[in-house]
């Protein structure tokens, strides 16, 4: 295209519409440092032009735009410096004001000085407080007693001593011994009859109660003094007490003054080092800004002395293009096919659920014995005789097991709840039952019985709990004479003994009596995963037949119920997968047989191949009981 060939169109407006129509792009090249400009245009010489004046005045625009730029950033750096230099010198000038009262910013030892001194106040303020305490103690026992305490020992002694040191005491014991030693001389001497002895006697008795009166009257003596000299002592010495815890309190107010003026200076102290340390801190931190800055400033001056940081690599050229739009519509719907087919490819190999017959076949290698088909799959008016043909190949196919026939015991379990069985052993039984065969269905499944509820039985019907208690076979089966089918039901009452019922010796003696009665006794029972209990009527039985539900069961589930079969030797005659899709059917076509074309029967045939054994003909009848082919045809 050209774009000035209309004159009346202004070139900066032509400019911007190619611009932002792509027609005119730059954008940086992958893995380099260049810009790339493209111009799209029919006229090569022209879009040259344009790519070379885009060029020039996007460097004069660029180098202006950068100087510019710096300029503006180096203003913006050297208002940041002259800042900091400001308060850089505010910090110092605060730090010196601070330090000058002490002459130095380390006041650690000054302060440890304080904090000893502090400590050492403190201590002896401790010590005139204890001193102070016993005073008050001593002043207020003073103030009781009102005289002074004098131990016992110490005041009998004064006392002793007081009334000996007695003058008349004194005399009186001086002539008591003389009298006494010259009555002893007498006795020597004289008579026993004497008078002067019985005089002398007489006057020593007189001298001793003399004695006695006068040591009393000392004692008394001495008791008043004491008294009053006690009561002079107590007051002296509680004046004497009061005066030092005066003098004790003066000086602890003192020490108490001393000790808060001093703590005060220390925290003072403390207070300004930890101010000093702050702002010494942030002046480094300001410091080392300040020299980042400074050299930022000398790198972008030295950055402005360089030459232009921008050149032109690669003159404009012309090439030619080719339009890869079809190319890369390909390649992303050929991705997104990939990638859907690599998402449904890992989305089957992460499903572990089984949806065919064939994958049953694959994963588990248990035989098939039959289908029965979705009832969304196939046409409401085909869906009754679906069923019919499913169940009649599938009763072919047990009869066709090992060649005798169906089993008489024959259990319908399931590895999980929700499978079917229920359905398959009602539907088995009923099949049997109108070809003529005597059959029993027996509920087994205590804990969440459901025939009862399938077949509309009477409310109530508990006839395998009412036989397990004693009450008589005949009159425990309910009869449906429509069909010619008896039934063993059973209700949820007896749901947490049902293991303990189930493996009462009763259990297999009438289910064995029922066996000789009956040409067939169908076992619905719990899942074999779920609960023991389907153990317990599998080993009782003749065979077992597995229920799997399409698109639910599980092939490790599977496997594992049949593991838990052949443990204990049960013989497990195959699995019957419920719910399948009408093309994975052992019985395709049904009522409509005939309506299909001549491809359509050898699709048929090729069907047969699915089948655990091939069908019968019509000739063929096992075990009394119609061939599927019979329906079919």
């Amino acid at each position: 295209m050209s774009f000035f060939e209309n004159k009346a169109i202004n070139p900066a407006a032509k400019l911007k519409r190619a611009i932002s129509d792509d027609i005119i792009t730059a954008a940086p090249a992958n893995r380099t440092e260049l810009i790339k400009v493209v111009v799209k245009s029919t006229n090569g010489e022209e879009a040259k032009q344009i790519v070379d004046a885009f060029i020039s005045a996007y460097m004069a625009i660029e180098v202006s735009s950068s100087a510019q730029g710096q300029d503006r950033r180096l203003t913006v750096l050297e208002d940041e410096r002259r800042v900091l230099a400001e308060k850089l010198q505010r910090q110092r000038k605060t730090i010196r004001q601070l330090a000058q009262e002490y002459g130095t910013t380390a006041l650690g030892g000054r302060q440890d000085m304080m904090l000893q001194r502090v400590a050492s106040l403190l201590a002896e303020l401790t010590k005139i407080e204890a001193r102070r305490i016993n005073l008050e103690a001593q002043v207020q026992l003073l103030e009781q007693t009102k005289e002074q305490v004098i131990a016992p020992e110490d005041l009998l002694k004064m006392r002793q001593e007081y009334i000996n040191a007695d003058p008349a005491v004194e005399t009186l014991t001086v002539n008591i011994v003389q009298l006494d030693q010259e009555l002893i001389v007498a006795n020597q001497t004289l008579a026993s009859a004497n008078p002067e002895l019985k005089r002398k006697a007489q006057l020593l008795e007189a001298l001793n109660a003399r004695l006695e009166e006068q040591k009393k009257q000392a004692g008394k003596s001495f008791d008043d003094l004491m008294s009053r000299e006690l009561v002079n002592a107590g007051s002296r010495s509680l004046i004497d007490a009061r005066n030092e815890l005066k003098q004790t309190a003066a000086y602890e107010n003192r020490l108490r003054e001393i000790l808060d003026k001093e703590d005060a200076e220390t925290i003072g102290l403390g207070r300004k080092q930890l101010t000093i340390q702050d702002l010494q801190f942030q002046l480094e931190l300001d410091g080392e800004l300040y020299d980042k800055i400074r050299r930022r400033i000398q790198e972008m001056e030295m950055e402005q002395k360089r030459p232009a940081r921008i050149s032109v690599a690669y003159n404009a050229d012309v090439i030619s293009i080719r339009d890869k739009r079809i190319k890369y519509t390909m390649a992303l719907i050929f991705g997104a096919m990939a990638l859907g087919m690599l998402s449904a490819f890992l989305r089957d190999k992460a499903d572990l659920s089984l949806h065919t017959p064939d994958d049953v076949v694959k994963h588990i290698g248990i035989r098939i014995l039959g289908t029965t088909t979705s009832p969304h799959a196939i046409k409401e008016a085909y869906l009754q005789d679906q069923v019919v043909g499913d169940y009649q190949t599938i009763r072919a196919n047990l009869g066709l097991m090992d060649g005798g026939g169906i089993p008489n015991k024959l259990v319908i379990t399931s590895a999980g709840p929700g499978e079917g069985k229920s359905t398959l052993a009602i539907n088995l039984a009923t099949s049997l039952a109108r070809a003529d065969k005597r059959v029993l269905l027996i509920d087994g499944d205590l804990r969440k019985p459901d025939i009862a509820n399938l077949l509309n039985l009477p409310k109530g019907s508990r006839g395998l709990q009412d036989m397990l208690f004693g009450k008589e076979f005949d009159r425990a089966v309910c009869s449906i004479p429509s069909i010619g089918l008896d039934v063993l039901a059973a209700d949820s009452r007896n749901a947490d003994d049902a293991y303990d019922l189930l493996a009462l010796p009763v259990v297999r003696q009438q289910i064995n009596a029922a066996g000789k009665k009956y040409d067939h006794v169908i076992i619905d029972t719990p899942p074999v995963l779920a609960f023991p209990d389907a153990l317990l009527l599998a080993k009782i039985a003749d065979a077992v037949v597995l229920t799997s539900f399409a698109g639910q069961t599980t092939a490790p589930d599977l496997r594992k119920a049949r593991e838990r079969l052949a443990e204990i030797n049960v013989k497990v005659l195959g699995t019957v997968m419920s719910n399948v899709r009408a093309g994975h059917s052992y019985y395709r076509y049904g009522y409509s047989y005939y309506a299909e074309n001549v491809r359509s029967r050898k699709n048929a045939k090729r069907a047969g191949i699915n089948l655990l054994l091939p069908m019968q003909s019509s000739e063929d009848n096992i075990n009394g009981t119609d061939s599927p082919n019979e329906k079919m045809n």
